[in-house]
C-alpha cells in the first residue's frame, strides 16, 4: 500500500499561521510515502512568500519526506509584466524547484507532475505540447504494475458545480492532455486552484467534451493553509492506494489540529470489467 498527502493552495503571504503549524503536525503524525503540493505555495510570488514556503518545505524533507511540487498561477509574478514575460517561474526554481524532481516511481505507483502555470496567462493555466508528451514518455517507462497518477495546478476537467453547469476547467491544451492521459493508463488526476474539495469519476456526465475513461478518477484538494477558503475549512487530501482500491480522506482544519471526520467514506475500486466502481463518497465541501 502506498499513501500521497495531496496538499495545494498554501498561498503563503495569506495564510494562517497557526494552520501551517497543524499541517506540519498532521503531516509529520501522517508520514506519507509522497508529499504532493499541487501549487500556489505563495500570494504574490514575493521573494518573503517563496521563503516562507520553502522553510515549510525543508522542515517536512528534515524529517524524511518526499516531495512532489508544481506551481500554480500565484507563483509567477502578477505586477511586474516583463518579469512574467520572459522569467515567469524564475523565483519559484531558485526558491522551490531546485533539486526537488517533478517525476516519483515505484513499483507500486509512478507519480508525474506537470507546470500548467505560464507566463502568458494570468488566473488560467495552460499544457504545451511539449509537457503533453511527456505525459506519454514518462509513464511508458513506469514499472507495469504502478498506479498511474498526474498532477497540475489547474484541473483537466470541470469540477461539479453548485449551478446547472459545470466550472469550466481553467487549462488550456485539456482536450490533448486528456487524451494523453487516456492512452498513458493513468489512473488518477489530481489539481487545485478552485479551493474546493472534490472526488469524481471522470465520465461524460463531467462534460461530453470532455469526458475520459471511467477508471480515471478526479481529484480535486482544498487549500491547505490560506485563509481564502470560499466557506469551506481548510484542508488536504489522504490519498491511500491498495491494490485496486483507492481511498481518498480529506482531512480538515477549521483553525485547530486537521482531523478526518469520515475517514474510508471515499472509496473506489475496479469493477470485473476494469471501469472504475464507487464504494462510497465523502461529502463535497
Amino acid at each position: 500500500m502506498r499513501r500521497i498527502a495531496q496538499i495545494s493552495d498554501l498561498h503563503f503571504g495569506a495564510h494562517e499561521p497557526a494552520v501551517v503549524a497543524h499541517l506540519h503536525a498532521a503531516l509529520s503524525a501522517i508520514r506519507p510515502d509522497l508529499i504532493v503540493v499541487s501549487g500556489d505555495l505563495t500570494q504574490r510570488a514575493h521573494r518573503s512568500q517563496f521563503a516562507a514556503a520553502a522553510g515549510f518545505l525543508e522542515r517536512l524533507e528534515a524529517e524524511g519526506a518526499r516531495l512532489l511540487v508544481v506551481p500554480g498561477n500565484h507563483d509567477v509574478p502578477m505586477h511586474k509584466p516583463l518579469s512574467r514575460l520572459l522569467w515567469p517561474l524564475r523565483r519559484y526554481t531558485r526558491y522551490i524547484a531546485r533539486g526537488r524532481s517533478c517525476w516519483y516511481a515505484d513499483q507500486e505507483m509512478a507519480v508525474l507532475g506537470l507546470a500548467s502555470a505560464h507566463g502568458l496567462t494570468v488566473k488560467d493555466g495552460r499544457l504545451t505540447r511539449i509537457q503533453i508528451r511527456a505525459i506519454a514518455d514518462c509513464f511508458a517507462a513506469a514499472p507495469p504494475g504502478a498506479a498511474r497518477i498526474l498532477v497540475t495546478h489547474h484541473p483537466l476537467v470541470p469540477l461539479p458545480g453548485d449551478e446547472p453547469g459545470e466550472i469550466a476547467p481553467a487549462l488550456r491544451g485539456a482536450h490533448r492532455a486528456l487524451e494523453a492521459v487516456r492512452a498513458a493508463g493513468v489512473r488518477l488526476v489530481l489539481a487545485g486552484h478552485h479551493h474546493l474539495h472534490s472526488v469524481g469519476i471522470a465520465d461524460a456526465g463531467s462534460g461530453a467534451a470532455l469526458s475520459i475513461d471511467r477508471e480515471i478518477l478526479v481529484v480535486q484538494a482544498g487549500t491547505a493553509t490560506s485563509w481564502r477558503r470560499r466557506g469551506t475549512p481548510n484542508s488536504f487530501n489522504l490519498i491511500r492506494l491498495d491494490g485496486s482500491t483507492v481511498t481518498i480522506d480529506e482531512w480538515r482544519s477549521t483553525g485547530g489540529p486537521f482531523s478526518c471526520p469520515a475517514p474510508g467514506s471515499s472509496r473506489h475500486g475496479r469493477s470485473a470489467d476494469g471501469s472504475a466502481e464507487r464504494a462510497g463518497d465523502a461529502p463535497r465541501s
